[in-house]
């Protein structure tokens, strides 16, 4: 750009002992009007509208005029103190240079590509944060420039960029820029066209603001920042994506740099263009001295070519598993969780890569042995000790895969009585083999339930009680100790754990202890009125509600049965009764609650207003 020069340069020549030079603080600051500062800080006389350096002024100079310096000294520190006393900034600086200064904050928070990339990167935005910086620094220099009583830079950088460098220097020299990042902002500031509303590259790379950059290919920035754009607007990783983008700019910078073709020309182009391509990525990353991952094959895709890694086809039951399986581990991660969030995907790679291999090897699924007989499972342990001998040590979380699908761990497994193991795998079988290979949510309960029988199971053995299936079909007292160990248990456990005795008891030809309530009639037409009328009032899909109407109705039969097997009257004959009747129901119900170990809902409020108005309109 026009105007444009090397200050760090000029400054140089100028002061070339200015950095090593030992002098008092107060003097610097004061600049050309502290007559102290003698030939090291240059004095300056107004030609032309602006200030520029002449002979005289790098001699001492005291005498008649020391009042009139001393006088200037003053004010200047007085416009200086006052400036720091939060003034507004406006009024800190001159007005073309307030104004040339907030036209380039215009400019770059506006800046956009072109369609064609040849302007900006990305999308062209600049960091809000780096704008600020930036911002601060010139203003900065700009209130210095109006306290020291100097002409504002906007007016010199076309035409007298000697002398705006000397106020650089001083201002360097006054330890107002102690990280010397002034050049930088200035370097930014003269970007902006002289009409101050577009901005221009200066130097190599296309990149906006901020350090230097590569200077890839035209045709591969393009496609790169395609590339880019492209993931950010799905909500990739923003990091990831700019990392990546970066090293492939690095790539093509170097390809540029040695002569060599660009990555677009050859990425989709024949296999000898192909494998030149490889060659050269060698070559950079010794060059570089460790490998730079560039996502050759992420490029590829986005051009439409077709992916070259190697695709892996899994057995279709161990595709949904493996995917349903990583698809849970995501969901319970946030989006900043990369590391963890990588670690998932790999797993699931390798137990895709697992199942392809078997699946081309003629071998059985994952998914038909993980959780089938010992045989079975002892079956694809060797064929994962050959599947490691053949591609390499890797891991696939069998034991992940075997909990996800609801199947005991086997890294802690329990020790059930081998009566119960072998009815426990025998009911899961039979369970399972009802199923098709696609009803994984189906797979997973039987599963879960069969790893909680051997879990009682396991802990009725470690306490000394008996089997399972030694008291599951037996005489009352045998199965009301078994009703009294599942209690004791989950209390233990701590929790209430679905064993599921009644399903093992069916299994064993034994008829189902469930549903075998036998309610007062009454009870029972009151009972079923009030749930149908509840009922009537959901929606198909208000699946929970509809349970807990069921569920309450279930306790209520419960009751009325218990009722009547002990010679007490029923629920309807006393809801609306006398206050000793009302009463007589409360004292049934709390017997009834300690028999069954237990305080099962009834709702007897609702069943009162229920029986109320049919009455009423009978």
């Amino acid at each position: 750009m026009t105007g444009a020069f090397d200050t760090d340069a000029w400054i140089e020549d100028y002061y070339p002992e200015s950095r090593d030079m030992e002098q008092d603080p107060t003097d610097l600051r004061l600049g050309s009007h502290d007559s102290d500062a003698g030939d090291r800080v240059p004095r300056r006389s107004p030609v032309g509208g602006s200030m520029r350096v002449t002979p005289q002024s790098l001699a001492p100079e005291r005498g008649s005029g020391q009042q009139d310096v001393d006088a200037a000294t003053e004010v200047s520190t007085k416009v200086r103190v006052g400036a720091k006393r939060g003034r507004p900034a406006d009024r800190d600086m001159h007005p073309d240079d307030e104004s040339r200064i907030n036209q380039f904050a215009e400019a770059v928070r506006d800046y956009e590509i072109l369609p064609d990339g040849s302007i900006g990167r990305g999308d062209g935005r600049v960091p809000e944060r780096t704008v600020e910086n930036n911002l601060g620094i010139l203003r900065g220099f700009a209130r210095w420039l109006r306290a020291e009583n100097r002409d504002s830079m906007a007016s010199r950088f076309l035409n007298d960029p000697d002398s705006l460098a000397v106020d650089i220097a001083d201002y360097w020299a006054s330890g107002e820029d102690a990280e010397n990042r002034l050049n930088s902002a200035l370097s930014h500031l003269r970007r902006l066209a002289s009409e101050g509303q577009e901005l221009q590259a200066v130097g190599p790379g296309p990149r906006l603001m901020g350090r230097r950059i590569h200077d890839p290919y035209p045709d591969d920035a393009r496609v790169i920042d395609g590339l880019v754009n492209e993931e950010l607007s799905k909500l990739r990783p923003a990091s990831i994506s700019r990392k990546n983008a970066s090293r492939q700019r690095k790539f093509s910078d170097w390809l540029k740099r040695e002569g060599r073709g660009s990555i677009v020309s050859r990425l989709t182009g024949t296999d000898q263009q192909q494998q030149s391509l490889q060659e050269d990525f060698r070559a950079f990353t010794k060059a570089e001295g460790k490998k730079v991952v560039v996502s050759f094959d992420r490029l590829r895709q986005y051009l439409g070519a077709e992916s070259q890694l190697k695709p892996h086809e899994p057995y279709p039951d161990d595709a949904r598993i493996i995917d349903d399986l990583a698809n849970e581990h995501l969901s319970k991660l946030g989006p900043d969780s990369t590391s963890q969030r990588k670690v998932v995907r790999n797993m699931a790679i390798n137990q895709r890569r697992f199942s392809d291999w078997l699946q081309k090897n003629g071998r059985g699924s994952i998914g038909s042995r993980l959780t089938g007989s010992d045989q079975q499972q002892q079956s694809l342990k060797d064929d994962f000790r050959d599947f490691t001998s053949d591609e390499g040590k890797m891991s696939v979380g069998f034991d992940r895969l075997r909990q996800y699908l609801g199947a005991e761990s086997q890294l802690k497994p329990h020790d059930p009585y081998s009566d119960d193991a072998r009815m426990i795998d025998g009911f899961a079988n039979e369970e399972l083999s009802k199923l098709g290979s696609d009803s994984t949510s189906q797979r997973k309960g039987v599963l879960n339930l069969a790893s909680n029988q051997r879990r009682f199971s396991n802990w009725l053995h470690k306490n000394g009680r008996g089997s399972i299936g030694s008291r599951l079909t037996g005489s009352d007292q045998q199965q009301g100790s078994l009703k009294d160990d599942f209690r004791a248990f989950t209390k233990a456990e701590g929790k209430k754990i679905n064993v599921s005795l009644d399903r093992l008891r069916q299994y064993l030809g034994a008829e189902s202890q469930l549903k075998q309530h036998h309610p007062y009639p009454d009870d029972v037409r009151m009972i079923d009125g009030c749930a149908n009328e509840e009922l009537s009032k959901l929606g198909s899909d208000s699946t929970s509600k509809r349970k807990g109407v069921s569920r309450l109705a279930s306790n209520k039969r419960k009751f009325s049965d218990w009722l009547q097997t002990r010679g007490r009257e029923s629920i309807a004959s006393r809801l609306n009764g006398s206050d000793q009747q009302q009463w007589s129901l409360k004292k049934d119900y709390q017997d009834f609650s300690e028999a069954m170990g237990k305080k099962l809902t009834m709702s007897f409020k609702r069943l009162r207003q229920y029986q109320q108005v049919v009455e009423a309109n009978a």
